[in-house]
């Protein structure tokens, strides 16, 4: 009887985790509206804020060191991001939980050329409904969100070619 009941946990335990790491829950609302704007300054101490790159398209990500999918998928999205930055993409990378450093080296170890910065409690992470890591929100040139991406999505360029697409045709 008792094993049953771990085993019952355990297969809700596992169903829960697998719904909730990729649902869009509350903050599906936000689609559609122009992004919250908040102020920041990056790792290397340049100041900016989201409203500050309107007429760009963008990519916010939220992620954190321990990701095992962040890790795998930044070096993908950089790519993007040093082939399309001249015509309007740009990535805010929000890192949720880690210190300064961790992310300096994180940062040059997976040679990342867009900006970083901290969110050390998770207090953005929380006012823009992130429940999840990675988490990424895109925003269209007039600052309107139009995609909230929870998980590993990134598993290969196409992906990140066909959610960039109506805004870089050449990209395809």
């Amino acid at each position: 009887m008792r094993v049953n009941l771990l085993k019952i946990i355990s297969l809700s335990l596992l169903i829960w985790v697998l719904f909730s790491c990729g649902s869009k829950g509350g903050e599906e609302a936000l689609i559609s509206r122009p992004i919250p704007d908040f102020s920041y300054v990056d790792i290397t101490g340049r100041k900016g804020s989201i409203h500050g790159l309107k007429k760009k398209v963008v990519l916010i990500r939220f992620w954190a060191n321990w990701c095992p999918y962040c890790k795998f998928e930044m070096p993908r999205i950089d790519r993007f991001y040093q082939l399309l930055k001249s015509k309007g993409f740009e990535v805010i990378a929000v890192n949720v939980g880690d210190s300064v450093e961790i992310v300096e080296t994180f940062t040059a170890e997976m040679n990342l050329h867009f900006p970083m910065i901290l969110d050390p409690q998770g207090k953005l992470a929380r006012s823009y409904g992130v429940k999840g890591i990675p988490t990424n929100f895109l925003v269209d040139p007039q600052g309107i969100l139009r995609e909230i991406i929870v998980g590993e999505v990134f598993t290969n360029d196409q992906v990140l070619r066909d959610l960039l697409k109506p805004y870089f045709p050449e990209t395809s």
